[in-house]
């Protein structure tokens, strides 16, 4: 199994794989979750498995995300542990007084559990914590002892300490615009099915198209056309501070990094998918020199390379389908 699972990242052409952090905070935390039942899976193939990197957003506040708005992150973890073939158990509260810290104690007690969506700006131990009032993330409680939790967060803190007030101001997410309930976890997984590559490319290929097939119906500005409403909102108004450093400190590493993953996922089964998410990871670094040139023309042109880039892989994930010639 695990053996199988690593192949998908062996080197299948001249691509470059890149090594390092990313925003990868869910992933790295499921990873970390299931290195507690022994299962050695990387971040790398549990990211695409999540599909969170797929489709684009245009927010109405003028930001751009190369992801899809149905799609959250929480749904994402869980997306990808059936794909991999383990059960696992995801909760959450309906209110803001529903405060489950009992029900966290008993579940800490049996294992490790994924905490998110957290508001970072209470996450004290961070020392740009003031900056990052409502940005989401995701941690690995490993711990509770008297009024304070212990967590490995991805962000670069491993078992830091945290009180239970700021967690519980964290953990609520009053500020995280996807939250759906409060005080969300996931714990308790368990390999249920021996799952090879073929399987869970199927699976996620499966999930993938119906991403993009959501994104047809979605009433705001997804795909291609969130990316040209973008390209003319900067080139009539230009480019506000706070959104060249959205692009430049996230979206577009985290767009690269994320794109060479799915690249190395799709060498598997669709190399055309793979080409084009590689060609796609590239845009995204042309559009961060670009960013941080302020060359706003550069970027424009870039953005409507990446408008294009985008439909084809949508297309191309919706309309094929796969009769498995592979060993």
């Amino acid at each position: 199994m695990k053996k199988q699972l690593g192949q998908f990242f062996t080197k299948h052409s001249d691509y470059i794989p890149y090594i390092g952090s990313g925003a990868y905070c869910y992933s790295n935390s499921t990873a970390m979750l299931l290195t507690s039942i022994g299962e050695t899976i990387s971040p790398n193939l549990i990211e695409p498995l999540t599909g969170v990197g797929l489709g684009v957003t245009f927010e109405k506040n003028g930001f751009l995300f190369f992801s899809h708005s149905n799609l959250l992150p929480d749904l994402g973890i869980c997306k990808a542990l059936d794909a991999l073939g383990f059960s696992y158990q995801s909760k959450f509260s309906q209110t803001k007084s529903e405060f489950p810290i009992e029900e966290l104690k008993r579940a800490l007690a049996k294992g490790p559990v994924i905490l998110g969506p957290l508001d970072m700006g209470c996450l004290i131990y961070n020392p740009d914590s003031k900056l990052l009032k409502g940005v989401d993330h995701f941690v690995l409680a490993y711990d509770m002892k008297d009024k304070d939790i212990f967590l490995h967060d991805p962000a670069g803190f491993p078992c830091v300490k945290l009180s239970l007030k700021c967690l519980k101001d964290a953990w609520m997410a009053d500020n995280i615009l996807y939250r759906q309930g409060y005080y969300r976890y996931i714990t308790s997984v368990k390999r249920i099915a021996e799952k090879n590559k073929k399987d869970i490319f199927k699976f996620a290929l499966k999930f993938f198209k119906q991403i993009y097939k959501q994104e047809e119906d979605a009433s705001i500005l997804n795909g291609s056309e969130a990316i040209l409403h973008f390209v003319n909102d900067i080139r009539t108004r230009g480019m506000s501070e706070a959104q060249r450093g959205h692009l430049a400190s996230f979206v577009f590493p985290l767009g690269a990094k994320r794109a060479l993953d799915f690249s190395n996922f799709f060498a598997f089964g669709d190399k055309i998918l793979s080409k084009l998410k590689y060609q796609q990871a590239n845009l995204f670094g042309e559009a961060q020199v670009a960013t941080m040139e302020n060359n706003l023309s550069t970027l424009i042109a870039v953005l409507n390379e990446l408008a294009e880039s985008e439909r084809n892989i949508g297309e191309r994930i919706i309309c094929r389908t796969y009769a498995f010639a592979y060993k």
